[in-house]
Order: C-alpha cells, then sequence, then structure tokens
C-alpha cells in the first residue's frame, strides 16, 4: 500500500504533531496566566534587562499597541513557532533516506513527540532556541564574514530569548569550523576570534550581572493580574543566584535519577551509536578524530552544567535531542556520513530484532519534565489514546 511508504508515515505523523499541538496550545490558554508556560512569556524588560525577555517585551508591546488580549498574542507566536518547527524539520528529513535508522529517530519519545507527552513543555520558548539553530545550520553561506555575521544575529537573538543557549554555544562553533575546513577552506582572521570573543563576553555580563538588577515588581506590575506575584511560576526563579540555583538543584538529585536518565540518554543514543558512522578524510588531518561517540561524549560532558542548574531534565533532554539531530542532519548535508556503513547496518537486521529495537528506543519510556519524577511508560501510545479520547469525548459533550 503506497500509504504505509516511509515518506507517507512520516507526513501522516508531522499532520498528527501538528494537528494535536494546536489543539492542546489553544487548551491551555484557559489556565493564563497562572501556567508556568505563560508566566515565563510575560517576563518583559519593564524591570531592566533580564534573561529572556526579549519575546515578553515584543507581545508586551503588541498587546498594548494593537489591543489584543496577551493570552491570543502569546498564542499566535507559540502556534507560529510550532508550525516553523514542523516545517523545517519536515523539510530536511525529505533530503534523505527514510530507513530504519531515521524511523528510530522520528519516533523517539523525547524529539517531536515530547511537548505532547509532557504537556508541561508545551509551549515554552525552547522552540525559538532550537528554530534558531536549525535555520542557521541550513543557510548556505557565501563567505566567512556573512557566516560570522549571522552567527552574531542567531545567537544572540536566541540569548536573548532564553540563556539556556549558551549552553549550545559549541553547536554553533562547530558548524562554523566545518564550514571553514570543508566549504571555506581558509584560516580564521585573529580579528573574527577577538569578535567572539568580545561578543560573547558581552552575553555572560548581560545574563550573569546585569541580570541581577532587575526589578521584578515592576515587571510583575505592568501586567494588571491580581493572579500574578512575584512568587508566580517563572517569576519565582529571576531573583535566586546562580550559586542558590546550582544548591537547590543538587540537593534535589539522587542517585535513582541520575540513572532514570542515564538509560533515556542511553536508550536514545543506540540509533546513532550503532547505525552512524563519519566518512574517512585523508585530505583533512584535522577530521581525522571525527567520530560519533567522540562528538556524542563531548557535547554530553559539555551539557552537564546545565542539569545541575534547572530540575526540569526531560525538557533539557528534549532540547540537547534535538540539536544533536540538527548537527546529524548537518553532517548528512555535508555528505560526512557513511551511507552504505548505514545500510549494511540495517540490512544485518531481521524483523524480529527491528520490532525489539523499534520497542525499547521508541516506546516504552520516556522522561518526566522533572528529575525527581517517576519516568513515563509507553509514552507514544499513551499520548495518543488520551489525544483522541480527548477529542471523542468533546464530540459526546456537543451532542
Amino acid at each position: 500500500m503506497k500509504l504505509l511508504k516511509k515518506e507517507n508515515i512520516l507526513l501522516i505523523y508531522f499532520t498528527y504533531l501538528i494537528i494535536a499541538t494546536y489543539v492542546y496550545l489553544f487548551l491551555q490558554i484557559n489556565e493564563f496566566p497562572q501556567k508556568y508556560v505563560f508566566t515565563e512569556w510575560l517576563i518583559n524588560y519593564e524591570g531592566g534587562y533580564v534573561n529572556r525577555g526579549l519575546l515578553g517585551q515584543i507581545i508586551f508591546y503588541m498587546s498594548n499597541t494593537f489591543s489584543i488580549d496577551l493570552k491570543f498574542v502569546i498564542l499566535f507566536f507559540q502556534a507560529s513557532i510550532y508550525t516553523v518547527y514542523f516545517i523545517l524539520f519536515l523539510l530536511l528529513l525529505s533530503k534523505v533516506k527514510i530507513n530504519f535508522f531515521w524511523i528510530l529517530i522520528i519516533f523517539s519519545p523525547i524529539l517531536f513527540s515530547y511537548p505532547l507527552i509532557e504537556l508541561m513543555v508545551l509551549g515554552r520558548k525552547d522552540t525559538f532556541v532550537i528554530c534558531l539553530f536549525m535555520i542557521f545550520s541550513i543557510i548556505n553561506y557565501k563567505n566567512l564574514h556573512s557566516l560570522f555575521i549571522y552567527f552574531l544575529i542567531f545567537f544572540g537573538i536566541s540569548t536573548f530569548i532564553h540563556e539556556v543557549t549558551i549552553f549550545y554555544i559549541f553547536h554553533y562553533l562547530l558548524i562554523i569550523y566545518l564550514h571553514i575546513k570543508l566549504n571555506f577552506k581558509v584560516k580564521i582572521k585573529k580579528t573574527y576570534i577577538l569578535g567572539l570573543l568580545v561578543f560573547i563576553s558581552f552575553l555572560l555580563y548581560l545574563n550573569l550581572y546585569l541580570d541581577n538588577f532587575v526589578v521584578v515588581e515592576d515587571i510583575v506590575n505592568s501586567y494588571d493580574y491580581d493572579i500574578i506575584t512575584l512568587n508566580s511560576g517563572a517569576f519565582s526563579h529571576l531573583k535566586p543566584t546562580l550559586n542558590a540555583v546550582l544548591l537547590g538543584t543538587l540537593n534535589h538529585i539522587k542517585l535513582i535519577n541520575i540513572l532514570k536518565y542515564l538509560l533515556i540518554i542511553i536508550l536514545s543514543s543506540i540509533p546513532f551509536l550503532f547505525f552512524i558512522k563519519f566518512r574517512k578524510f585523508k585530505k583533512f588531518e584535522n577530521l581525522k578524530y571525527f567520530s560519533v561517540i567522540n562528538i556524542f561524549f563531548i557535547f554530553f560532558v559539555l551539557s552537564l552544567p546545565v542539569y545541575g542548574l534547572i530540575m526540569d531534565w526531560g525538557r533539557l533532554i528534549h532540547i540537547n535531542y534535538n540539536f544533536f539531530i540538527i548537527l546529524l542532519l548537518f553532517f548528512f548535508k555535508l555528505n560526512l556520513i557513511d551511507l552504505d556503513h548505514t545500510e549494511i547496518k540495517i540490512k544485518k537486521l531481521n524483523h524480529f530484532s527491528k520490532i525489539i529495537i523499534l520497542i525499547f528506543v521508541c516506546f516504552i519510556f520516556s522522561p518526566d519534565i522533572m528529575s525527581v519524577n517517576t519516568l513515563e511508560y509507553f509514552p507514544l501510545p499513551n499520548q495518543s489514546v488520551r489525544f483522541i479520547g480527548g477529542i471523542i469525548e468533546k464530540i459526546i459533550e456537543l451532542y
């Protein structure tokens, strides 16, 4: 049946994800403004510079200028960025051969479906951070100068949207490095290195120092919501110092929590650790150490500090996985991946082995958003049943 072709399955799955995302985004506005996701969107610059205040300032001005209810402005931004997110990924995936490896990636419970599995993640600003990096990786740059300028724009905007972007600087730098080595084949000038250091120092100054002087009361008072206070949702996280946040997170971490999330990371890593191998580059000595294991290990180690700063590890794993898959698609774009190796590995598996791997990687476990909570079991089936059951229930209510 043509309907069961891998490309059609991908399109059907994405259509379902988009529709379900729109439905849940619309339903959750009934919890405005007290739900955490909305308090994060309400953070603006009315009390001075503050982390993740850019989008909040934009929607604040839009709501006041055009007299539109804030929740509908937020809904517009949320729906728009998810549309961009799915379209961009669909575009990138259309350029690769969809095989068993990509099926494992696409149906991973920590990738596209995770915000629907964990509704506390739905509508967060993280999707903007992911999309900006994805666009940065897609653009065909003419020279090093344009690459550097686009980096300043995309990384800068992303950091103003959410400071978690700082932890993904090395993902951006890897793309820059590969463009320099494989496309431009030039030596980077010291002026670019100096400019990069000044730029990063400026962002760190804003997010680690200037942010400490924000008057949170002025941000809260800029909205006419009695239900919103200094202790509401994201506002309560604006004042604690870096040391206080780190100590608070570490006090809640237990060995069992670490083991649970390591299990998720290991399961989600099986596809690219087993199926993916880089091609050999005799001409480029600097790329001889390129391997999936090396890159995975390096970025895993680099991500460890942020696990000490936030409690919602499930959301962090979701962001990390998105960034890694975008890098992987970028590697495919540069023809760095040994496609024959992947096909040989897939052909060696019989149907029973594929089913077992698919079940363990995609259908049994997913992380709860909070590190202290238990794992979610059978996430994709449960999410689908919950969504379809909710639709049927609403239809019955109408009749």
